[in-house]
C-alpha cells in the first residue's frame, strides 16, 4: 500500500482556516489516488494538528511501504530546503524498509497566475464571493 502525506504549514488553532484547507486538499488527493492512503500533516506545532512523524507512523502502521510526501508550499523556503528533508531522513532511519520520497513544492505555476487574475477580475467587475 502506498501512503501520501499532504504537508502544509498550518496555523494556530484559533486561525483554523489554514488547517481546514489542508484537510480539504488531502481529501481531494485521496479521490484522485484511490489506491493510496492519504494523511494530512502540519509543520507548525502551534496548529495543534498531526505532524509529519505522526502521519508517517499512521501510514507505516497501516502497511505502507512507500510514502510520498508532498509539500503544499508555494516557495522554496527553510522548510523545503532544510526542515522537511531532515525530517524525512529521520523517518527513513526510524522506519527501515519504508521508502520516503519528497515531491517538489508548488513553486511558480501559470495556473496560480490565472487564479490570482480571476480574483482581481472579480473585484474589478464587482463580483463578490
Amino acid at each position: 500500500m502506498e501512503g501520501i502525506i499532504v504537508l502544509g504549514h498550518g496555523s494556530r488553532a484559533a486561525v483554523d482556516e489554514a488547517n481546514l484547507f489542508l484537510e480539504r486538499v488531502a481529501a481531494e488527493i485521496a479521490k484522485i489516488f484511490p489506491g493510496a492512503r492519504v494523511e494530512p500533516a502540519w509543520m507548525n506545532p502551534r496548529a495543534a494538528r498531526q505532524n509529519l512523524a505522526g502521519a508517517a507512523a499512521k501510514l507505516v502502521a497501516a502497511g505502507a511501504r512507500k510514502v510520498v510526501v508532498t509539500p503544499v508550499f508555494l516557495t522554496d523556503g527553510l522548510h523545503i530546503r532544510k526542515d522537511i528533508p531532515e525530517e524525512i531522513a529521520a523517518l527513513s532511519s526510524a522506519h527501515p524498509g519504508v521508502e520516503f520520497v519528497l515531491t517538489r513544492h508548488i513553486g511558480f505555476d501559470p495556473r496560480i497566475v490565472a487564479i490570482v487574475a480571476e480574483r482581481i477580475a472579480e473585484v474589478r467587475d464587482g463580483v463578490s464571493r
